[in-house]
């Protein structure tokens, strides 16, 4: 009996995002004929490099079939992908855009392509959201995720590129857990500055940051200042099913719904072994905002200095 072939994918890390990500890849990639293998780096990049370089050279492990990789880094695991691909693996990059791509391909005997959210559209709609509730513009306090994540720049950019300039940007950074959100901003409720009535919105890069945010402000000792946070305008970044429910609820006011890229990527890679062809550079998954940005209702502040909105449907 022949073996099925190995198909490694190497994620940055365990967020709710990338659960997801890895329980797609071991059904759809079990109903493709893939014997699946997912590893998760802790969100360190030498780490994932390791794990990989690890594979590629060893002499007792099954060679695999392809690589599926999320860098934690803008690099993209340049010199382990040329490796991979040198020994004859395929590459195929997962939401993150890199320069190396066209290069690796060139004389590639095995797939090498990408499939990404456009992580940068993702950061513009939630820009557009942001103008869309406070057109009158405001200060934001903003989660953000990853300092070296791609996705977290990227996203950052596109949402600079089209919120108002009326609204100002106060940046919390974080890793991408909820427990981590929530440290990092109730470290930095200790600061005499950090009150409520100075912002109009909160921000996330994911759903998760925004709920872990929201956790800390529920912890505030200061019963008047948890009620002043807590009535402020949420709003973040999920796939549809994780944060459909939160918006439905009034957890959160808007979300950007992001796409899952598992699926996509291994019937391409299925394919491309199957005819010898080589898929697309880059495919890119949609987002879209919910509710959509057309019925989306400015926040007015009430004479008690809370936030209150008519209908957002």
């Amino acid at each position: 009996m022949m073996n099925k072939p190995r198909i490694v994918v190497s994620l940055p890390n365990a967020n709710a995002y990338l659960r997801e990500q890895a329980i797609l890849a071991k059904s759809a990639g079990g109903r493709l004929g893939f014997e699946m293998e997912v590893m998760h780096a802790g969100d360190d990049a030498i780490t994932q490099s390791q794990q990989l370089l690890n594979i590629i050279h060893s002499r007792t492990e099954r060679r695999p079939t392809a690589f599926i990789v999320e860098p934690l880094t803008g690099a993209g695991l340049r010199r382990v992908a040329q490796a991979a691909v040198a020994d004859g693996i395929a590459w195929v990059i997962s939401n993150c855009d890199v320069d190396y791509i066209p290069q690796l391909r060139t004389g590639a005997k095995t797939p090498v392509f990408a499939v990404t959210q456009g992580q940068m559209e993702i950061g513009r709609l939630q820009g557009r959201q942001i103008a869309a509730l406070l057109p009158e513009g405001g200060s934001v306090l903003f989660i953000q995720g990853a300092s070296t994540s791609p996705v977290a720049t990227q996203r950052r950019e596109g949402m600079e590129s089209t919120k108002p300039r009326s609204v100002g940007i106060t940046t919390v950074r974080s890793s991408w857990s909820q427990e981590v959100a929530f440290r990092a901003v109730s470290a930095w409720l200790q600061l005499a500055t950090s009150r409520a009535e100075k912002f109009a919105l909160v921000a996330g890069q994911t759903h998760e940051l925004t709920l872990g945010a929201r956790a800390a402000f529920e912890n505030i000792g200061d019963r008047e200042q948890s009620r002043k946070w807590l009535a402020l305008p949420f709003i973040g970044i999920g796939i549809a099913p994780q944060v459909r429910p939160l918006v439905d609820r009034g957890v959160l006011a808007t979300a950007v719904f992001s796409s899952l890229t598992m699926e996509l990527a291994l019937k391409l890679l299925h394919d491309a072994l199957r005819t010898k062809v080589q898929p697309a550079e880059c495919t890119r998954v949609e987002a879209s905002s919910y509710p959509a940005l057309e019925n989306l209702r400015p926040f007015k502040r009430s004479c008690e200095g809370l936030l209150e909105t008519k209908s957002f449907r």
